[in-house]
Protein backbone atom coordinates (compact mmCIF):
# COMPACT_ATOMS: atom_id res chain seq x y z
CA UNK A 1 0.00 0.00 0.00
CA UNK A 2 1.37 3.56 -0.92
CA UNK A 3 -0.21 6.03 1.50
CA UNK A 4 -1.87 9.24 -0.40
CA UNK A 5 -0.41 12.98 1.07
CA UNK A 6 -3.49 14.15 3.53
CA UNK A 7 -2.47 17.53 1.68
CA UNK A 8 -4.23 16.16 -1.68
CA UNK A 9 -6.73 18.37 -2.74
CA UNK A 10 -9.83 16.39 -2.84
CA UNK A 11 -10.72 13.06 -2.39
CA UNK A 12 -9.45 10.27 -5.47
CA UNK A 13 -12.76 9.52 -7.79
CA UNK A 14 -10.74 8.34 -10.74
CA UNK A 15 -7.69 6.56 -11.07
CA UNK A 16 -6.27 4.53 -14.21
CA UNK A 17 -3.48 2.92 -15.23
CA UNK A 18 -1.94 4.13 -18.47
CA UNK A 19 0.88 1.80 -18.68
CA UNK A 20 2.70 -0.91 -16.59
CA UNK A 21 4.46 1.36 -14.46
CA UNK A 22 2.26 4.60 -15.34
CA UNK A 23 -0.95 5.92 -14.52
CA UNK A 24 -3.40 8.86 -14.06
CA UNK A 25 -5.53 9.78 -11.08
CA UNK A 26 -8.12 12.87 -10.39
CA UNK A 27 -9.69 14.15 -7.54
CA UNK A 28 -13.38 15.20 -7.25
CA UNK A 29 -11.50 18.95 -7.04
CA UNK A 30 -10.34 18.77 -10.12
CA UNK A 31 -6.54 17.81 -9.23
CA UNK A 32 -4.78 15.61 -12.05
CA UNK A 33 -1.60 13.80 -11.06
CA UNK A 34 0.59 11.33 -13.23
CA UNK A 35 2.50 8.75 -12.32
CA UNK A 36 5.75 7.08 -14.25
CA UNK A 37 6.77 4.52 -11.24
CA UNK A 38 4.18 2.23 -9.94
CA UNK A 39 2.58 4.52 -7.92
CA UNK A 40 5.72 5.66 -5.81
CA UNK A 41 5.99 9.92 -6.88
CA UNK A 42 2.67 11.45 -8.63
CA UNK A 43 3.23 14.51 -10.65
CA UNK A 44 0.61 17.46 -10.39
CA UNK A 45 -0.65 17.52 -14.55
CA UNK A 46 -2.57 20.41 -13.65
CA UNK A 47 -1.79 24.23 -12.29
CA UNK A 48 -5.00 24.63 -10.19
CA UNK A 49 -8.20 23.38 -8.59
CA UNK A 50 -11.57 23.84 -10.88
CA UNK A 51 -13.03 26.19 -8.06
CA UNK A 52 -9.16 28.62 -8.84
CA UNK A 53 -10.37 28.34 -12.20
CA UNK A 54 -13.90 29.29 -11.83
CA UNK A 55 -12.69 31.98 -9.53
CA UNK A 56 -10.52 33.14 -11.94
CA UNK A 57 -12.92 33.09 -14.70
CA UNK A 58 -15.40 34.37 -13.06
CA UNK A 59 -17.14 36.35 -16.31
CA UNK A 60 -16.17 33.52 -18.33
CA UNK A 61 -20.25 33.48 -18.39
CA UNK A 62 -20.63 29.93 -17.52
CA UNK A 63 -23.96 29.58 -16.19
CA UNK A 64 -23.89 27.72 -12.50
CA UNK A 65 -20.87 28.66 -12.10
CA UNK A 66 -21.20 30.64 -8.78
CA UNK A 67 -23.24 27.98 -7.34
CA UNK A 68 -20.46 25.47 -7.40
CA UNK A 69 -19.94 23.41 -4.52
CA UNK A 70 -15.71 22.57 -5.66
CA UNK A 71 -17.12 19.23 -6.20
CA UNK A 72 -17.29 16.74 -9.39
CA UNK A 73 -19.94 14.22 -9.66
CA UNK A 74 -18.49 12.41 -12.72
CA UNK A 75 -15.17 11.98 -14.38
CA UNK A 76 -14.69 10.08 -17.82
CA UNK A 77 -11.60 9.80 -19.51
CA UNK A 78 -11.15 9.24 -23.41
CA UNK A 79 -8.67 6.70 -24.55
CA UNK A 80 -6.27 9.40 -25.58
CA UNK A 81 -6.25 11.06 -22.00
CA UNK A 82 -9.10 13.78 -22.58
CA UNK A 83 -11.06 13.85 -19.54
CA UNK A 84 -14.75 15.40 -18.93
CA UNK A 85 -16.48 16.01 -15.54
CA UNK A 86 -19.77 17.12 -14.35
CA UNK A 87 -19.70 19.75 -11.89
CA UNK A 88 -21.61 18.09 -8.32
CA UNK A 89 -25.23 20.32 -8.93
CA UNK A 90 -25.12 18.96 -13.01
CA UNK A 91 -25.18 22.68 -13.97
CA UNK A 92 -22.25 22.57 -16.04
CA UNK A 93 -19.33 20.41 -17.30
CA UNK A 94 -15.56 20.71 -17.73
CA UNK A 95 -13.47 19.05 -20.25
CA UNK A 96 -9.27 18.83 -20.21
CA UNK A 97 -6.36 17.71 -22.22
CA UNK A 98 -2.69 16.33 -22.02
CA UNK A 99 -0.83 20.04 -22.11
CA UNK A 100 -3.62 22.39 -20.72
CA UNK A 101 -2.89 24.05 -17.58
CA UNK A 102 -6.62 24.05 -16.15
CA UNK A 103 -10.04 22.70 -16.50
CA UNK A 104 -12.20 24.55 -19.42
CA UNK A 105 -16.01 25.29 -17.99
CA UNK A 106 -18.49 24.37 -20.50
CA UNK A 107 -22.24 25.87 -20.50
CA UNK A 108 -24.58 22.64 -20.66
CA UNK A 109 -25.92 22.93 -23.97
CA UNK A 110 -29.46 21.39 -22.62
CA UNK A 111 -32.35 22.01 -20.51
CA UNK A 112 -32.12 19.61 -17.56
CA UNK A 113 -29.24 19.40 -15.42
CA UNK A 114 -26.47 16.66 -16.46
CA UNK A 115 -26.80 13.29 -14.75
CA UNK A 116 -23.69 11.93 -16.46
CA UNK A 117 -21.28 12.57 -19.60
CA UNK A 118 -18.29 10.39 -21.37
CA UNK A 119 -16.62 10.13 -24.70
CA UNK A 120 -18.13 8.11 -27.62
CA UNK A 121 -15.69 5.97 -29.31
CA UNK A 122 -15.37 8.37 -32.36
CA UNK A 123 -14.40 11.03 -30.09
CA UNK A 124 -17.56 12.61 -29.23
CA UNK A 125 -19.41 13.26 -26.35
CA UNK A 126 -22.26 11.19 -25.22
CA UNK A 127 -24.41 13.30 -22.10
CA UNK A 128 -27.23 11.89 -20.15
CA UNK A 129 -29.64 14.59 -18.47
CA UNK A 130 -31.39 14.01 -14.87
CA UNK A 131 -35.08 12.50 -15.34
CA UNK A 132 -34.13 10.74 -18.18
CA UNK A 133 -32.91 12.12 -22.03
CA UNK A 134 -29.89 10.80 -24.03
CA UNK A 135 -27.65 13.40 -25.79
CA UNK A 136 -24.88 12.99 -28.41
CA UNK A 137 -22.52 15.88 -29.66
CA UNK A 138 -22.65 16.52 -33.45
CA UNK A 139 -19.34 15.56 -34.93
CA UNK A 140 -16.21 13.75 -33.24
CA UNK A 141 -14.17 17.27 -31.62
CA UNK A 142 -15.49 18.85 -28.74
CA UNK A 143 -18.20 21.29 -29.11
CA UNK A 144 -20.90 22.30 -26.83
CA UNK A 145 -23.42 21.67 -29.98
CA UNK A 146 -25.76 18.49 -28.73
CA UNK A 147 -29.24 16.73 -30.04
CA UNK A 148 -31.19 14.40 -28.31
CA UNK A 149 -31.71 10.69 -29.51
CA UNK A 150 -34.84 9.11 -28.89
CA UNK A 151 -34.43 5.86 -26.44
CA UNK A 152 -37.33 3.39 -25.06
CA UNK A 153 -36.11 3.45 -21.60
CA UNK A 154 -40.17 3.11 -19.94
CA UNK A 155 -40.05 6.22 -18.01
CA UNK A 156 -37.06 5.09 -15.76
CA UNK A 157 -33.18 7.45 -16.25
CA UNK A 158 -30.10 6.08 -18.21
CA UNK A 159 -27.40 6.08 -15.73
CA UNK A 160 -24.10 5.26 -18.02
CA UNK A 161 -23.03 4.33 -21.23
CA UNK A 162 -20.57 2.28 -22.43
CA UNK A 163 -19.03 2.27 -26.12
CA UNK A 164 -17.95 -1.09 -27.10
CA UNK A 165 -16.52 0.04 -31.22
CA UNK A 166 -17.43 2.67 -32.57
CA UNK A 167 -21.15 1.61 -33.98
CA UNK A 168 -21.94 -0.55 -30.70
CA UNK A 169 -22.68 0.48 -27.38
CA UNK A 170 -24.51 0.01 -24.55
CA UNK A 171 -26.66 2.34 -22.11
CA UNK A 172 -27.76 1.06 -18.45
CA UNK A 173 -30.30 2.63 -15.92
CA UNK A 174 -32.93 1.92 -13.19
CA UNK A 175 -34.94 -1.06 -13.42
CA UNK A 176 -32.69 -3.31 -15.04
CA UNK A 177 -33.24 -1.39 -18.10
CA UNK A 178 -30.64 -2.12 -20.73
CA UNK A 179 -30.62 -0.65 -24.32
CA UNK A 180 -28.05 -1.20 -27.40
CA UNK A 181 -27.14 0.61 -30.07
CA UNK A 182 -25.78 -0.74 -33.51
CA UNK A 183 -25.18 2.46 -35.28
CA UNK A 184 -22.85 4.81 -32.80
CA UNK A 185 -25.90 6.16 -31.07
CA UNK A 186 -28.74 6.86 -33.80
CA UNK A 187 -31.07 4.35 -32.85
CA UNK A 188 -31.53 2.25 -29.95
CA UNK A 189 -33.51 -0.87 -28.73
CA UNK A 190 -33.93 -2.86 -25.67
CA UNK A 191 -32.12 -5.83 -24.85
CA UNK A 192 -34.62 -8.28 -22.40
CA UNK A 193 -31.71 -9.87 -20.81
CA UNK A 194 -31.94 -7.90 -17.54
CA UNK A 195 -35.75 -7.48 -17.71
CA UNK A 196 -36.34 -9.89 -14.68
CA UNK A 197 -33.68 -8.13 -12.72
CA UNK A 198 -34.68 -6.26 -9.89
CA UNK A 199 -31.65 -3.73 -9.70
CA UNK A 200 -30.75 -0.53 -11.22
CA UNK A 201 -28.24 -0.96 -13.40
CA UNK A 202 -25.35 2.19 -13.20
CA UNK A 203 -22.62 1.17 -15.13
CA UNK A 204 -21.14 -0.14 -18.03
CA UNK A 205 -17.36 -0.41 -19.31
CA UNK A 206 -15.86 -2.16 -22.03
CA UNK A 207 -12.25 -3.29 -21.26
CA UNK A 208 -11.68 -4.41 -24.88
CA UNK A 209 -14.00 -5.31 -27.67
CA UNK A 210 -14.57 -9.04 -26.25
CA UNK A 211 -15.08 -8.09 -22.45
CA UNK A 212 -17.85 -5.79 -21.32
CA UNK A 213 -19.53 -5.52 -17.89
CA UNK A 214 -22.41 -4.08 -16.23
CA UNK A 215 -22.71 -3.58 -12.96
CA UNK A 216 -25.46 -2.52 -10.52
CA UNK A 217 -26.97 -2.34 -6.70
CA UNK A 218 -27.17 -5.33 -4.65
CA UNK A 219 -23.86 -7.16 -6.45
CA UNK A 220 -25.40 -7.43 -9.69
CA UNK A 221 -23.13 -8.00 -12.24
CA UNK A 222 -24.00 -8.66 -16.19
CA UNK A 223 -21.05 -10.01 -18.20
CA UNK A 224 -21.26 -9.37 -21.69
CA UNK A 225 -21.40 -12.11 -24.25
CA UNK A 226 -21.46 -11.31 -27.60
Amino acid sequence: MIPLSSQLPGDMVYIKATGENSAEMVTDEGAIYITSNKGYNWKAAIQETVSATLNRTVSSGISGASYYTGTFSTVNRSPDGRYVAVSSRGNFYLTWEPGQAYWQPHNRAVARRIQSMGWRSDGGLWLLVRGGGLYLSKGTGLTEDFEEVSVQSRGFGILDVGYRSQDEAWAAGGSGILLKTTNGGKTWIRDKAADNIAANLYSVKFINDNQGFVLGNDGVLLKYLG
